[in-house]
């Protein structure tokens, strides 16, 4: 490892309440995951996908540059982070940008800020925004992956969990819109929603 920095954007919910995989609805004529990585590739070397068996191959033909996985077999369904666990797996980098699939409004800034933070004493940079941390829009370092492996087999699957066990520097961030996720149609303007089968 060198000191390069991986990105690792989780998309294997079943979105149940959006009514359609979140990955692939558009926003502005753009799919969800697109955003992701456009705010993730200028500051990354490498990002890597995590999904479901149901989506893979929909996500290969449509994201064919970038690299798609599902989680290892053995830790499959067990949320956030066995997504987290299974791209650091991949990815063998020192520093990791953590992201959900559902957050179209994300921008790049968002990542640089939390870059600026990056110390040798640190495991895990997460923002704050209006009081409520964001576990899943932060920076982790590979260190951590032994702690998420330990809580994977006890089935211990709260990120608060994890991050009570780490070093932690919390950032204070202003821009809420760049952190909401969608969770339902309705949470965007529905006509700038659909699924991207409808193109």
């Amino acid at each position: 490892m060198d000191n390069r920095i991986g990105g690792i954007i989780l998309a294997g919910g079943m979105s149940r309440r959006f009514g359609s995989p979140k990955a692939f609805a558009k926003l502005d004529g753009i799919p969800f995951y697109e955003y992701i990585i456009n705010a993730m590739k200028p500051v990354t070397d490498s990002i890597v996908i995590v999904t479901n068996d149901k989506l893979i191959e929909r996500f290969q033909v449509n994201a064919p540059t970038i690299e798609i996985i599902t989680d290892n077999p053995t830790i499959s369904g067990y949320g956030p982070l066995a997504g987290i666990y299974s791209g650091m797996d991949y990815l063998a980098f020192d520093w990791y940008l953590i992201s959900p699939i559902d957050i179209p409004y994300i921008e790049v800034s968002v990542y640089q800020t939390l870059l600026q933070h990056i110390s040798y004493n640190t495991e895990a940079i997460i923002p704050i925004v209006n009081g409520r941390i964001q576990p899943l829009v932060s920076i982790f370092h590979r260190s951590i992956m032994d702690k998420i492996a330990a809580q994977l087999n006890r089935k211990e699957l709260s990120l608060k969990q994890l991050l009570s066990k780490c070093k932690v520097d919390y950032i204070e961030m202003n821009n809420e819109k760049a952190f909401q996720n969608i969770n339902y149609r309705e949470d965007l303007q529905i006509d700038s929603v659909k699924d991207i089968t409808d193109s």
